[in-house]
Order: structure tokens, then sequence, then C-alpha cells
């Protein structure tokens, strides 16, 4: 089929109408689709199986939004991927799908053919979860799944270490990790998160992002004035913990506040993953606190932060519900995960409640120092948890200790609170893990930061799972890590960590 390669790069809707109107004249189309970060032999040589049994070779991508590799996937965007694969003679279309998978695509050009590679014809090792739903959609348009076997280079390794490398000492533990967690192993932990029975314990935050453009400024008082373009809400606070949770834990529960007034329960329920169920205590005469961030969307820069909502303690008779409810619940679960940020809900009365090791289950604490609380909300609230995490700002404020290293900082946090395990993130810098006979620092795994509200959060979530696990303090480390330097590809809480992109990432980084 003579055309010029750009001519190749068709929309969905147009590449359906010629798939058809060749299909009429008798013409067999195979499709195969992926990434196709980094093109390389193998490609090339499951192209030759296919063209020896196809008339029609369809290349579908995925869209730069959803490819679930990790930070820094793809290299190279969806124009220059399309231009690559459409410059092949032995490719006849090419277009980006907008999908995590490829079911819709199968649906709208009915190949007689959908090819994969031979690393998905065992099923049970495809870690996307989509080969299945995949050979359904293929099987329901009367079309044929088509393996090939093509020589075994894989890009991931290529990209790794020299397209789009890590800093040397990022690789250099990565070498070392692998060795002692290989993927087939890790994947197997992440497993036994399944059967985790989980109680969630915080406040309910709604995180607003409003989004202005710079005009200039004020001729009245001198300030800059912005226009206002747009705003998006998303579900943060514990929800957010909530939902990073979700896909890797049957049982997810919540128990939270909102207000009686401005409660805005619909969208928090809406929010919410299918599997975590809520208790919401209802605080009677307060709004359900929201925080907004006035973000100038040519850098992306965050302007100012405002909150909306009152921040008073529970009144006696508010605590004594939650505490009867508590004490109905708590013996439940495996861990009781508390995200303490301060703004009313866990009391005195509630803390020690929760600090009880009468009750059983494991107990994970985070204590967030914000712009409402600094200075005098301490993780010291929290006497025998089991599980601690904070960033190094946290524990410095904590002790009043400006110049100790974050091992040595984690030791008086691990004399003080009589906890097992201590996690201290450090940013760019990744994080470290301690317990009582030994420590461990973790490299950071971000690449390009979209921004890093929440990252904490998803670090917190994912590193506690590891913990109630038993897992040793360098894979709680990883995990949490791969889980933080996830959730800042993205605004805010606008998505969450799934078992997906965790598994994809770590494949990633282990291969």
């Amino acid at each position: 089929m003579s055309l010029k390669w750009k001519e190749k790069i068709k929309s969905p809707a147009k590449l359906a109408a010629i798939i058809e109107s060749e299909k009429v004249k008798g013409k067999k189309v195979a499709q195969c689709h992926g990434v196709f970060d980094l093109l390389h032999r193998s490609h090339l040589h499951q192209f030759e199986q296919v063209k020896s049994k196809a008339d029609i070779l369809v290349v579908t991508l995925t869209a730069d939004q959803f490819v679930l590799k990790g930070p820094g996937r793809p290299v190279f965007n969806q124009n220059i991927r399309a231009e690559m694969m459409a410059a092949l003679e032995m490719v006849d279309f090419v277009t980006i799908v907008e999908s995590v998978s490829a079911i819709d695509m199968i649906k709208l050009l009915k190949p007689d053919y959908y090819v994969k590679g031979q690393s998905y014809q065992d099923a049970s090792k495809d870690i996307t979860g989509k080969i299945g739903p995949e050979i359904e959609a293929i099987n329901a348009i009367g079309g044929e799944i088509m393996f090939t076997h093509e020589i075994p280079i894989r890009s991931t390794p290529l990209l790794n270490n020299y397209i789009d490398p890590y800093p040397e000492d990022v690789l250099l533990y990565l070498d070392s990790f692998k060795k002692k967690h290989p993927f087939f192993s890790f994947v197997n932990n992440i497993d036994r998160f399944q059967d985790l029975r989980v109680l969630l314990i915080g406040e309910t935050i709604i995180d607003q992002y409003d989004y202005v453009e710079a005009m200039d400024i004020s001729s009245k008082g001198g300030i800059m004035a912005t226009r206002h373009l747009s705003s998006e809400c998303f579900a943060g606070g514990i929800l957010a913990c909530a939902n990073h949770m979700a896909t890797f834990c049957s049982t997810v529960d919540v128990v939270s506040a909102i207000g009686s007034r401005n409660s805005h329960e619909d969208f928090v329920r809406r929010s919410l993953s299918e599997n975590v169920k809520p208790w919401f205590l209802s605080r009677e005469g307060l709004d359900t606190l929201v925080k907004r961030r006035q973000v100038e969307t040519n850098y992306f820069t965050k302007q100012s932060e405002t909150y909306y909502g009152d921040e008073d303690c529970l009144q006696e008779k508010e605590e004594e519900k939650l505490l009867v409810y508590l004490n109905s619940v708590i013996n439940q679960y495996d861990l009781v995960f508390v995200v303490d940020y301060g703004h009313g809900l866990l009391t005195p009365r509630v803390v020690d409640f929760i600090s009880n090791r009468s009750h059983g289950p494991k107990i994970a604490v985070n204590v967030q120092v914000n712009s409402a609380n600094r200075g005098f909300h301490l993780i010291t609230r929290y006497p025998f948890a089991d599980f601690l995490s904070l960033t190094q700002f946290e524990t410095r404020i904590a002790f009043s200790d400006k110049k100790s290293s974050p091992q040595d900082l984690a030791k008086k946090l691990l004399e003080k609170l009589g906890a097992s395990t201590v996690a201290i993130t450090l940013g760019r810098k990744g994080s470290t893990v301690s317990d009582k006979s030994d420590c461990c620092s973790t490299p950071g795994f971000s690449k390009r930061v979209v921004d890093t509200v929440g990252a904490g959060d998803a670090f917190f979530s994912l590193a506690a799972l590891s913990y109630i696990s038993g897992f040793d303090i360098e894979l709680i480390g990883f995990i949490g890590n791969l889980a933080g330097a996830l959730s800042t590809t993205y605004i805010g809480n606008k998505s969450s960590v799934t078992k997906s992109m965790l598994l994809n990432f770590a494949q990633t980084l282990l291969s």
C-alpha cells in the first residue's frame, strides 16, 4: 500500500472507515497495540510474523496520559512514537488510543487478528490484567488472538540505562535491590495485601484547585491580578489514603467527619472507590474543610492557599459517638491506619483509645504539620504506635532538632514512642526506614514532578500495608517510594495509586 508515511497516521474514526472498506475487499487486518516507546529488532520481528498472515497491519498506540509505566514514561511523546511506527514499511496505519487498553479499538476496528507478544501467552503472568478482557473483545467480534514469538528484547532496560537513565546512585541501588527482590517475588508480595482488613481514621478534606492566568499589577493595591479560568475538586485527607489502598485490599473502611453545613457529602461519597466503606460523623454547625489553592497555569505555580471551614475539636457528644463506634468495630481489622491532620477529629480521648494496645490490631500513624498547626501538632501525641511515617521536617519539629541525620531522628522516635518501625520521607531524596536493629535508605524515583500534594499520603498508605504484611525495611521503603513517585505525576489527588500502576512501575525499575 503506497502511502507517504505521515499519511498513515489517522484518527480512530477515520481509520475505522478505511479498515471497514478494506475488509469488504477481502483484506485481512491485524492490530498490534502497545506503547512502543523505543523501537527495536524485536518489534520488527513481530511485525514480520504478522505480515505473513495479514494484508494490513495497524499499530494502535497508547496515548501519553494512559501510559502506566511510572514517572518519566513514555520517554518519547505520542506524536514521536506514532511517526516512528508510520515510517516503517511493514506498518500500514497508525492511530493513538485514548485508553489504558486496546478494547475500545478492537471493537471499533474489528480486526481479523489481535496481536500480542509471547510474554502475554500465559494470562496469569500479565500484571496489567488487560490481556484477558482484550482476548474476550477479539473473540466477541469474531476475530482471533495471535501470539508472536519474537527475539527477546525489552525496551525498558534500554530506556532505563541509556535513553533516559536515573542517576548513577539510583541505578546502583536498583541493581542491588532486584537481586534480593526479583520482580516475580515482588508481585507475590503485593498480592498479599489483598486479604488485609484496614480501618482508616482521619479528617475529610476537599482539595479545590482554582486555575488562573496572570494579568498585570493591580492599580488598586499593587498586587498581581489574575483571571479565573476553571476549578476542580478532589477528595483529599483520609479519603485520598483510602482510595490509594482500594485496589490492593479487599476491606478498606473509613472513619471520618463531615460538617452538617456545606457537607459536600454527595461529592465525597462519589469520589470514593467502590470497595471503600465510609462512616461519617456529622459535625453540628460546622462546614466540611475545603482547602483552595490558586494555581497560575503557565508554569503551574501555586500562588496561595485558603482554608474554608472550622477546626474546632469534637464536642463531648460527638466524641462519645465516635468512641462508641470505634469500640464496636476496631477489633475486626488487621491494621488501624491514622492520619492526624490536626483539624479537630482526633481529640486526646480518641488518641488514647487508639493507642491502647489491648484493642489488638497494629497501629500505623502519621501526624501532619501544616500551615494551621505548625509548631504545636506533634507525633509525640501517639505513644505506642507500631509504625510511624513522617516527613523529615515533621520529625525535626517533634524534637526541636535541626541538625541530626534522618537515621538518628528515627532512632529517637523508636526510643521515645516505642514504635517497632519508623519511616522518614526526604522529598526528592527518597526515604529512610528504620527498625530497632537496622536502617535502610531508598533513593527517590520521581523524574518529572507535576505536583507534590498528596505524595506523603501515598507513601504512607503503601508503606503501612507493607509493614503490616511483615516486609523487611528495604522493601517497605521501596514500595512507599514507588507510590510517592507515582502520586507526583498528576495534580493533587486527582488520581490514586492503583495496583496496576504500582506493578507496572516496579516492572519498569526491576527489568
